[in-house]
Parts: C-alpha cells; sequence; structure tokens
C-alpha cells in the first residue's frame, strides 16, 4: 500500500509541475504580470522540491534500512515527515525483516561456533583446503600429530612425505588411504579419510587423518598372540605323543631294579617290537611336525600374481567340471551364475582358482552326508566398482564362535583339517588387492565372498 501511495503522489507532482508549466506561457502572454509570473514559477520550484524531498525521503529510510543490517543494528530509524499508517506498516515490517535477519545471523554464528569447538575437541586431525591446497581449517588434534603451530598450504606437508600433497588432492570422497611418516624421530601409520562440499561457490575437500600405529600394534599383538597360542596347541599335539612313547621306551630298555639299561640278551620278541613301534611312532610324529612347519612356511612365500584377464565363463565350467564327480556322488547340486554381464575378472588364473576350489572343498564338507546340498558359484558387480565372486552352501554353517578365528593359520574345526586352506585364500586374495568375508545374514546357508 505504501508503494502504491508513493507512486500516486509522485504521479500527482508530476502532473501538477507539467500543468504548471503549461500555464506559465499562456499566463505570460495573456497578463504580462511579472507578480504572477513570479508566483508560478516559485510554485514550479516548490513542486519540485517537494518531489525531489519524496524521493530523498525513500532513500534515506531505505539506505537506514540497508545500514541496519550491515551494521547488524536490530533498530531501525525511518523519516517522521510523512508517517502515516500504511507507512507506519511499512516501518513495521521492515523492523521484523531485519530482526529475522539477524537472527539468523545470530544462529549462522553459533553454528559456526559450535562446529569450530566441536573440531577443535575432536581427536581425529580435521584439515580443509581449497583446490590450490590452500587451507581453510586445521584443527588442533592435527596440529598435535605434526608438532606445528600452523600451516598455510598442503604442499608443507611434503616435509613428512614426498607423495603427502598428491595424496591428499587424488584422495576421492569415500576412500581410505594409508601413509607412514616420520614426525620427531617416530613412525606414524595414518588412515585418511576425505569428503567433499561446497562453501560459497567455492569447493572444498574435508580429510581426517589418523594415527593407527597403536591399534596395527594391538592388533598385530592380538594375531601374534592366537598364532602362538594355535602353534602350540599344534606342536604340543605331536610332542606329547613323541614324549609318551619315550617314556614308555624307556620303561622298556630300562631294569626297574636297578634303573640300568637293559642288555640286549635281556630284550625278548616282544619288547623289541614295542621299540619298534615306538620309534615308528616318533618318527610319524616328526614328520607330522616337518609336515606342519612347511606348511606355516607356505603361507610366507606366496609367489606374487600373475594377473591377466581370466574369462569368468571358462573358470565356472572348470571348477563345474573339476568338481562334478564328487558333487553327483554326495547328491550336491553345484552351479555356477554370471550376473550383470560380467565376462572377465582382472586376477591371477591359478591362484585365483585355487581359492575357489578350496571354498568349493569347505562347503562339500560342511555340507556332508546331508540330502539336497547345494552349492553356487556366483559373480556379480558391487557398488564400489569391485566385482564379488561368491561360493554360497546350505551345508551345517560356522559356529559364531569361530568366526573371529577362522582366517588364522592353523585354526580348525575339523578332526583332519590343517587350518591352511582359508588362512591362505586370505592371503592370495589380499595380494590382488582384495578381501574375503564371511557373510552369515541368509539362514542356513553360508558364503563366502570374494571381492576384488
Amino acid at each position: 500500500m505504501i508503494f502504491k501511495n508513493l507512486y500516486i503522489n509522485i504521479i500527482v507532482r508530476i502532473i501538477l509541475i507539467s500543468a504548471t508549466c503549461i500555464l506559465f506561457p499562456i499566463a505570460y502572454i495573456k497578463y504580462h504580470d511579472w507578480i504572477i509570473n513570479a508566483n508560478i514559477i516559485a510554485f514550479i520550484i516548490i513542486q519540485i522540491i517537494f518531489l525531489i524531498r519524496r524521493l530523498n525521503f525513500t532513500n534515506r529510510d531505505l539506505i537506514s534500512f540497508l545500514d541496519s543490517i550491515k551494521y547488524d543494528d536490530s533498530s531501525i530509524i525511518l523519516s517522521n515527515e510523512y508517517q502515516n499508517q500504511d507507512y507506519y506498516r511499512l516501518s513495521r515490517r521492515l523492523q521484523n525483516v531485519n530482526k529475522q535477519i539477524l537472527k539468523l545471523k545470530e544462529q549462522n554464528i553459533q553454528k559456526d561456533q559450535y562446529f569450530k569447538t566441536v573440531s577443535e575437541h575432536a581427536t581425529v586431525g580435521l584439515l580443509s583446503f581449497d583446490k590450490k591446497g590452500i587451507i581453510k581449517l586445521c584443527n588442533k588434534a592435527f596440529k598435535d600429530l605434526f608438532s606445528i603451530d600452523s600451516i598455510r598450504n598442503i604442499s608443507d606437508l611434503n616435509m613428512y612425505n614426498a607423495n603427502f600433497e598428491n595424496l591428499l588432492q587424488d584422495i576421492k570422497p569415500s576412500e581410505q588411504n594409508l601413509i607412514k611418516i616420520q614426525i620427531n624421530n617416530r613412525i606414524y601409520q595414518l588412515t585418511i579419510h576425505a569428503t567433499q562440499f561446497i562453501l560459497k561457490e567455492e569447493k572444498l575437500k574435508l580429510v581426517s587423518i589418523q594415527d593407527i600405529k597403536n591399534e596395527l600394534d594391538e592388533k598385530e599383538l592380538e594375531s601374534w598372540q592366537k598364532l602362538v597360542q594355535i602353534l602350540r596347541h599344534e606342536i604340543m599335539n605331536s610332542i606329547g605323543p613323541i614324549s609318551s612313547t619315550i617314556d614308555t621306551l624307556n620303561e622298556i630298555i630300562t631294569n626297574p631294579e636297578n634303573e640300568e639299561t637293559r642288555k640286549l640278551q635281556e630284550l625278548n620278541n616282544e619288547m623289541i617290537d614295542d621299540i619298534a613301534s615306538g620309534l615308528k611312532i616318533i618318527k610319524d610324529r616328526n614328520l607330522g611336525i616337518q609336515v606342519f612347519i612347511d606348511k606355516f612356511r607356505s603361507l610366507s612365500r606366496l609367489p606374487k600374481p600373475e594377473f591377466a584377464l581370466v574369462n569368468v565363463k571358462t573358470l565356472f565350467s572348470n571348477l563345474e567340471l573339476l568338481w562334478e564327480k564328487e558333487s553327483k556322488k554326495k547328491n550336491i547340486n553345484l552351479e555356477s551364475t554370471i550376473k550383470d554381464n560380467i565376462k572377465t575378472v582382472y586376477a591371477d588364473k591359478n591362484q585365483l582358482e585355487q581359492v575357489i576350489i578350496n571354498l568349493i572343498k569347505n562347503s562339500i564338507e560342511a555340507i556332508g552326508d546331508k540330502s539336497n546340498g547345494s552349492i553356487e558359484i556366483s559373480v556379480f558387480n558391487l557398488a564400489n566398482q569391485k566385482i564379488a565372486i561368491q561360493v554360497t552352501d546350505n551345508g551345517k554353517g560356522i559356529n559364531l564362535d569361530d568366526v573371529d578365528n577362522i582366517f588364522l593359520p592353523f585354526y580348525t574345526t575339523k578332526l583332519n583339517g590343517s587350518g591352511i586352506g582359508l588362512s591362505l585364500a586370505k592371503q592370495i586374495i589380499r595380494l590382488h588387492g582384495g578381501t574375503i568375508n564371511l557373510d552369515l545374514s541368509e539362514k542356513n546357508r553360508t558364503s563366502f565372498t570374494i571381492e576384488i
């Protein structure tokens, strides 16, 4: 309404000025009276002055409103000269708009302060930078980790590792990278995560950096402790019978009366047979320990994969043909499925085939004498641009207590198992840059998924 009145006021004044300008020459020609002409001129000047004042008055109020926003002033001082009911309502609206803007500013300041406080108290190092590498945020945990007071550009981090800048620039959102650096003569293992966001039309990258060396050391110690327990168990399984047999042999060849070694003529055929049997037991157990050690050594001497494109259809056909006789003998339905029109995978054919053979063997043993046993080998795409090869069976499954240990060397739940298969499979897949995981999500079904 106030703008309508302003328009009307301006139009009226312009009409009056125009009419007065037209009247001036008419009066001049008709009356030739300088007093009348002077009054007309004065009226024109007064109308122009009032029009200019009216426009300046509106401009002053708008400038006052904008200045109050600029300088975060909650009060707006408007002119009092032309106030009416409509203008009063406009003033109130401008006041409310200004207060609302100030409230939003205060909220943004509070949020900004909140996030700064959170980032400063975070135990993970946080660093944000633009495409030129200029630092926008660097929290206390990051500065403490690198023992620095300030940093301007990520290129300054190259003093710790020559590839640090390139790694930060190239890392993609949802990606994780590891880097080893040396700070004050101490080695750090850092894990780096990244995300991107746009702030004021500027694309920024936020990375979180955390030292995981202690966690790795703890996991490594835990793995070694488990491995030592398993090694001790396996070795004691062999040493126990050997020690018992040696005691038995010692009793045979020792005279219980004087604890002296019997002479050859004191030994009868039965004693000699017992000695021969005991020596055979010792020999077999010794051979068992040697085989065990050879298997242990094989885990740390895997050849590097020879990568090539492997035809999936041919791979699966060979596996089905290899296990056809065994699966029919035990009435197991073995079938393969190729999804997402996958034709090839990039891997070492022999090593990948060895892993899948081991998984199928485990599945057949898990099914045992169960009727209607089934094993499915499938390949499909994953959301992380990797390919998954999955071996699924409906066997007896895996006890939850054993899930954390099944990939440990020499850990086995089978009476005659070696505990090498899954550990070997995991190492082979790791050499391929992938992972192998156990999935127990489906009821009565066990799946091992290889991601490469």
